[in-house]
């Protein structure tokens, strides 16, 4: 993670899911079904089955329109089933770390999505790609989990 004065532009949302943490682990950590149920996901690839410390995969993220950008990413955290955190960029000029984090109450997982961007053109990306628009891509990942693992009428 990069020192807290580095950070130059931060993105946090939250959710509570009605699941145990275990349950929500499984499906954040199922890279290639990531696509079945994220509708901004066009494509992943990954060697693994599953993530674990040190994995390398790929995503296609859809932001805005029919364009998919690649994100080439590695996993740097990996805490079953508390945190999972990992990293892509250009260092120097644009980086992120993204994490999510799980804490449990009472069975259900409150599930924080976590991403700060770092570098010296931030600047540039945020005009590509708006604040208001990585919040909501965050959004929709974690509405699409909540979906994806709770039990019909769970809420």
């Amino acid at each position: 993670m990069t020192a807290p004065d580095r950070i130059k532009y931060r993105v946090e949302r939250s959710v509570e899911i009605a699941a145990p943490p275990a349950a929500v682990w499984d499906r954040i950590t199922a890279v290639r079904t990531w696509p079945e149920w994220k509708p901004f996901i066009a494509r992943t690839v990954m060697k693994e089955d599953r993530l674990s410390l040190g994995s390398r995969f790929k995503m296609h993220i859809r932001v805005k329109g029919p364009f998919a950008a690649p994100v080439s990413v590695r996993v740097c955290e990996w805490q079953p089933p508390r945190r999972l955190a990992w990293t892509g960029g250009i260092p120097g000029v644009t980086m992120s770390v993204h994490s999510f984090i799980l804490e449990e109450t009472n069975g259900r997982t409150r599930l924080t999505s976590l991403e700060e961007f770092t570098g010296a053109l931030v600047w540039l990306m945020l005009k590509l790609v708006s604040p208001a628009d990585l919040e909501s891509l965050h959004d929709r990942w974690l509405a699409a989990i909540r979906q994806r693992v709770e039990p019909p009428g769970a809420r």
